[in-house]
């Protein structure tokens, strides 16, 4: 019994996860480019906050799908699993995200 996602899983939500970032950040993009001067004071600022506030949820966005794909991307055995930067922020963090070194169980050997 395997602990942890399936390899092939794991190799899809990496690459689902790599596309997704690259998305939001064209998205991100886009949004920032639709920027307009409307010539009202209150309307501009209503529309340049809502402009920002959209950014900032693709941004991050697109941050967490980057913090996640190189955790996820230890399940896959890829070569470049141990190229990302991988390091845990605290105990807490290693403790659910590195995978056990041996992830067999001992009946199934």
């Amino acid at each position: 019994m395997t602990l942890g996602p399936e390899h092939a899983l794991a190799l899809s939500l990496v690459a689902r996860l790599d596309a997704l970032g690259v998305l939001v950040a064209r998205a991100e993009d886009d949004v920032l480019a639709c920027l307009v001067v409307t010539g009202e004071p209150r309307p501009q600022r209503v529309l340049d906050d809502w402009l920002d506030q959209s950014a900032d949820t693709l941004r991050a966005i697109g941050e967490s799908a980057g913090d996640l794909s190189p955790r996820l991307a230890r399940w896959t055995g890829s070569p470049g699993a141990s190229s990302r930067s991988t390091a845990p922020r605290d105990a807490a963090d290693a403790a659910h995200t590195s995978p056990p070194a041996d992830t067999t169980v001992e009946a199934e050997r």
